[in-house]
């Protein structure tokens, strides 16, 4: 899983380097998901900022950039041989993207709104398909409900609404922020009978120390709290929980939980 952001401080996870890392990522025989956030930075639920070169574009023209960025950058991995095997749709968009024009929930929880969050997610899915031309590239859309079944049916329900098409649906799924693997569990199984979609856990990882290791990076969300009881803070630990994970995905009704991905694997 790579991500792509538009023009990001010193062209880290920019178009160059991402063509560079998903060519060393073929060449060992993978396959790999690309991960537009459409932002400079990291989006996530909290924030859905524009890219710098489209903060003052209309809504019309936001949407042809959409479309235009994302054809280019699917061209350019495919005259590189480099073809994604799946593509993401923003990142973690469960409060939309593209802010303000695309986003939804709270008080931008309104028609008009779901309406422009479903056309600008189109255009990103008509420039990928139309850069690939490739039938077999899959299109994700992804948010962070993992274990919130309410929160992901309120999503998914108005995102289909507006004829938005995709093949999977993706998830994040952090025990200490999104429920307990019951209700992952649960939620995994009321999405795959209600959409009939594959599903992947895009984002998921449990700690194996609770120490700071002098790395420069301050540890993320180890609240002993918040953590399923049984799962030790240790490599053992870490281990048993994915394994958990691997097996609530594996028993998902119709065969529809197909895979996770450790995230952020650099950490």
């Amino acid at each position: 899983r790579l991500r792509l952001w538009h023009t990001p401080p010193g062209g880290w996870c920019g178009l160059a380097r991402t063509l560079e890392y998903a060519a060393r990522v073929k060449a060992k025989g993978f396959k790999f998901h690309l991960d537009f956030h459409y932002s400079d930075w990291w989006a996530d639920p909290g924030k859905q900022n524009k890219p710098a070169a489209w903060a003052s574009a209309s809504y019309t023209a936001l949407k042809e950039s959409v479309y235009t960025y994302t054809k280019y950058v699917i061209e350019a991995m495919k005259n590189q041989n480099t073809l994604p095997d799946m593509v993401q749709i923003g990142n973690e968009i469960t409060s939309g993207m593209l802010w303000n024009d695309g986003r939804v929930g709270g008080s931008y929880d309104t028609p008009q709104q779901w309406t422009k969050l479903g056309d600008l997610v189109k255009e990103g899915i008509r420039g990928a398909r139309d850069g690939a031309s490739d039938s077999t590239m899959k299109i994700m859309i992804h948010i962070d409900r993992g274990g919130d079944n309410n929160g992901a049916r309120w999503f998914f329900n108005n995102l289909i609404a507006q004829g938005v098409q995709f093949e999977v649906i993706g998830l994040s799924y952090y025990p200490w922020w999104h429920g307990t693997l019951t209700q992952l569990k649960n939620n995994l199984n009321d999405l795959a009978t209600r959409y009939g979609k594959d599903i992947i856990i895009a984002e998921t990882a449990y700690p194996w120390t609770t120490q700071y290791l002098n790395d420069g990076m301050g540890n993320v969300g180890v609240d002993p709290t918040k953590f399923p009881p049984g799962y030790s803070f240790s490599p053992q630990g870490q281990k048993a929980f994915l394994f958990m994970v691997r097996k609530i995905l594996k028993e998902t009704v119709n065969n529809k939980g197909t895979g996770f991905l450790y995230w952020e694997p650099a950490y």
